[in-house]
């Protein structure tokens, strides 16, 4: 019976591609593979007709590793919207393509964790949020799962960052506050403070200049809170800041005594420490069905079973000639 099903549909899909092929050149634009882009290509205005294709209908699936489906199903896959629910607590609800998630949705982790957003071919991309389960959120652009553009990012600890994300790091121009108070403007790279920045204490002491991998390095200038200013260049060496330069003081300075902005960076530069944030236990792209592993395996199973049904309805042996005229049960070779 269930093999008769499958020659019905492999029949019915080949009658169905045999008719396309007789539709004007509009139809067969599907066979054209589109060029690698973010935006709409004909392989994405293919996928919405195929939303209007009768043959797409409701449909609940309960796979054969446990995990549940419910939601519009095409060609035995998942086209069009549906919830997945996987076995170890995580869940996915919004458009489908193909078997893929892609499009608006939102994906949960058992943790609490949240992403509502883009998908694409399985991924994190485009635009979404993500809101951790220890209470960072991240609201802005993805690329394959990563942070990767601009972006807004709350931690959980009080800080907040407000620019440019290159795979998954602070990358580029961006602002970071501190919950402190403390608050960085400048350039990134790779997740640390790395170009030409300012960086504002809340104390009124402030340096502008170059940073090299979260420390002050080339020509930049200190200022103290009362206007006295220092003019240099930095450097790290014997595992400290060094700095050569000149110190001007203010006139509102207590006193003319030369200063030294090393106490200060000392003092200060330690409570500017970038916060890690929260880490992702599984990324989406990593839980996407295997819809023909499922379907292989499926088939497998099923065949085993009816040879297991085939063995358990065979005839029994018809006992001998010598016990069956006696009219005795009859026995093996062991006694029973």
């Amino acid at each position: 019976m269930f093999k008769d099903i499958q020659r019905i549909k492999a029949w019915e899909s080949t009658v169905r591609r045999t008719h396309q092929k007789h539709q004007p050149s509009a139809r067969r634009r599907s066979l054209v593979l589109p060029p690698v882009s973010a935006s709409p290509t004909a392989a994405d205005v293919d996928d919405a007709d195929d939303l209007d294709d009768p043959t797409l209908h409701h449909a609940e699936r309960l796979l054969p590793n446990g995990d549940f489906y419910t939601g519009q199903w095409h060609n035995n896959l998942p086209h069009g919207t549906g919830k997945y629910l996987w076995t170890d607590g995580c869940m996915y609800e919004g458009e489908w393509r193909h078997g893929k998630t892609m499009g608006k949705g939102k994906f949960s982790w058992p943790s609490g964790a949240t992403y509502e957003g883009e998908f694409k071919s399985g991924f994190m991309d485009g635009f979404g949020t993500y809101t951790g389960s220890l209470g960072d959120t991240y609201r802005g652009s993805w690329s394959m799962n990563l942070k990767h553009g601009q972006g807004k990012k709350s931690y959980a600890n009080g800080d907040y960052y407000d620019g440019e994300w290159r795979s998954g790091l602070q990358d580029g121009h961006g602002r970071y506050t501190w919950k402190n108070g403390n608050e960085y403007v400048g350039e990134w790279r790779a997740g640390v403070i790395h170009g030409r920045g300012t960086l504002v204490w809340v104390n009124g002491n402030r340096y502008d200049g170059g940073w090299e991998d979260g420390f002050p390095k080339g020509n930049g200038s200190f200022r103290w809170a009362d206007g006295s200013l220092y003019v240099g260049y930095w450097s790290e060496e014997n595992d400290g800041i060094q700095q050569k330069g000149v110190y001007y003081p203010s006139p509102a300075a207590t006193s003319p005594t030369a200063r030294d902005p090393h106490a200060a960076f000392a003092a200060d530069l330690g409570d500017c420490k970038v916060c890690p944030g929260e880490t992702v236990s599984i990324l989406p792209s990593q839980k996407t069905p295997n819809w023909l592993g499922m379907e292989e395996n499926f088939l497998q199973k099923q065949a085993v079973w009816r040879q297991s049904k085939s063995n358990d309805g065979r005839p029994r042996r018809r006992a001998s000639a010598d016990t069956a005229g006696t009219g005795e049960t009859p026995k093996r070779t062991n006694g029973h």
